[in-house]
């Protein structure tokens, strides 16, 4: 190994991230020293003027071991209704006799003037007898075929208990085919199971593939929030594949949005770069648990009016009118939290009595408030929990974050995903929406993640949307959250991998992991991309 030297850069150095012109050592796997001063000697010299040098991106959020699958099933993205739909459910059963299941990913069904998702029904007669789910773009519901329903083991008619509001039922209790949260859960692990063994000796190659995708856009560690028990294998497998820093945390061998199941049912270590950490649910994705001022009940009606006005159909109506919504003097809330306080507090103390740290999904304030609570009223340290997006927030929830210590990982990509869609429904009226500057305000350690696929997964435009958070429509979303720059790339960077206890904690500083990305400009400039990714060291991509 050799002492490298690099000159002419910007490097983001220390643990601030503090941007300036300076030399950067590298002297075999670590970071020897940084400086503007006359430079050490060196093996090598490596001229990149012009260039910035930032610390490696630390996704702390990253579906790895599904999005892996994507490129494996249909783009549903651009689907613009039913029609578009059902037309590529017939296609792919035409191509693909032999496939498993018939897999058609990010639906974004809030554009389809129809308001709804095909039916069971409706997806048998496009592909009459195949496996067919299609997931919204938030993997949070889809609609499934009744061949996939009983390929998954859910039940017909089983009790309420069970899955409850989860799977859709018509009047007469049959499924209709939609399935939400827990059910939806089930499909989806039941299908990529089902893909990983038609696929075979091939599954090393596709985790592969995204492991480099990942290093190609300046990742340096990924941590995929849900891997089901008997995956971990595979996870530990790719670990020794690819220069690419993993960590993973676990989770009922069911499927992702299932109820924990204790602290016994998580396998022994490793869990990668990272200790052993589990996933919790306090709410959904559709359905997540907000808590807004009673005005807000006519507000959110009015904007479901207009948007079934601009589409000319009833569907964006139909669907708020199909959400629960709990009416009281002072405040409306969704009535989505998936634990009771008890059921939560429970969970919490034992995860935590046996050290296993805590990533606890909660999309809305209310189920964001529980969650803080309950860890500081359970008395789970600091670094046993990170509480996940916190889209919706209130400057009472955040406070109560901050009491708890959790570091809370964000994704400011939803912005330009999600926005319009968002603001059309009049959410940012009412609420903080992906609160950073806010979040930063009253203490709490802010971590940038994609929560690819459901986000974007280039850091590059994860941390121009935490600055400019522009729209879709180029206007800015509530830009009084916008984050400096030294902000976002602080949070994308050295928070994120202090808040998994892994290397890179300290930024661009001697001792620390040569874990770099250069890019061949400003990082905040639309044009610039990376072009080198180094993990401890070593070029692991150069493009």
């Amino acid at each position: 190994m050799s002492r490298r030297l690099i000159t002419g850069a910007t490097v983001w150095a220390g643990p601030a991230c503090t941007p300036a012109q300076a030399w950067l050592l590298v002297d075999g796997g670590r970071i020897a020293g940084t400086g503007t001063a006359g430079p050490p000697p060196a093996d090598e010299v490596l001229d990149l003027a012009g260039c910035h040098v930032l610390p490696g991106f630390v996704d702390a959020h990253l579906h790895l071991t599904q999005a892996a699958w994507y490129p494996h099933g249909g783009d549903a993205w651009r689907w613009r209704g039913l029609a578009d739909a059902l037309d590529a459910v017939r296609a792919v059963a035409a191509a693909e006799p032999s496939a498993p299941w018939l897999l058609f990913w990010d639906a974004a069904r809030w554009r389809w003037p129809e308001g709804r998702l095909p039916t069971a029904a409706e997806l048998d007669q496009a592909a009459p007898g195949r496996r067919v789910l299609i997931s919204t773009a938030d993997m949070h519901r889809g609609a499934v075929s009744p061949a996939g329903f009983a390929a998954a083991g859910l039940p017909v008619r089983g009790p309420a208990r069970e899955f409850g509001d989860d799977i859709t039922r018509d009047r007469r209790g049959r499924p209709t085919g939609e399935l939400w949260e827990a059910a939806f859960g089930v499909a989806l692990q039941r299908a990529l199971t089902d893909a990983q063994d038609h696929t075979g000796g091939g599954t090393s190659a596709v985790l592969a593939a995204e492991a480099r995708r990942c290093l190609s856009l300046g990742i340096t560690h990924a941590h995929d929030p849900y891997v089901p028990p008997s995956w971990h294998g595979q996870m530990g497998s790719l670990r020794l594949a690819t220069a690419l820093r993993l960590s993973w945390a676990t989770g009922p061998a069911a499927g992702m949005h299932t109820p924990a199941p204790g602290p016994a049912a998580a396998p022994g270590g490793p869990y990668g770069e990272a200790g052993r950490e589990v996933k919790l649910f306090a709410d959904g994705g559709d359905r997540c648990a907000i808590q807004l001022p009673s005005r807000a009940a006519l507000g959110l009606l009015r904007g479901a009016v207009q948007q079934s006005v601009r589409l000319r159909r009833p569907g964006p109506l139909r669907e708020a009118l199909r959400r629960k919504l709990a009416i009281g003097p002072r405040h409306v809330h969704t009535p989505y939290l998936r634990y009771t306080d008890p059921e939560l507090a429970r969970l919490m103390a034992d995860y935590a009595g046996a050290g296993i740290r805590m990533r606890i999904h909660a999309l809305g304030n209310l189920a964001g408030e529980q969650a803080a609570r309950l860890l500081r009223q359970v008395g789970v340290p600091p670094q046993l929990a990170t509480i996940d997006h916190l889209l919706l927030l209130d400057p009472a929830t955040a406070g109560r974050v901050a009491a708890s210590g959790a570091a809370v990982s964000y994704q400011p990509g939803f912005i330009p995903r999600y926005g319009d869609m968002l603001t059309g429904m009049r959410v940012d009226r009412y609420a903080t929406m992906l609160g950073g500057r806010l979040l930063l305000q009253v203490g709490v350690p802010l971590v940038i993640s994609s929560d690819h696929p459901s986000g974007p997964l280039d850091p590059l435009a994860n941390l121009r949307a935490a600055v400019d958070r522009r729209l879709p429509s180029d206007r800015e979303l509530q830009p009084e959250q916008a984050l400096s720059r030294q902000q976002a790339v602080r949070a994308a960077t050295v928070t994120a991998a202090a808040s998994l206890g892994a290397p890179g904690a300290g930024g661009i500083q001697p001792g620390e992991p040569a874990d770099l990305v250069i890019c061949n400009g400003d990082p905040f400039a639309p044009a610039t991309r990376v072009t080198q990714t180094w993990v401890a060291g070593t070029v692991a991509w150069s493009g």
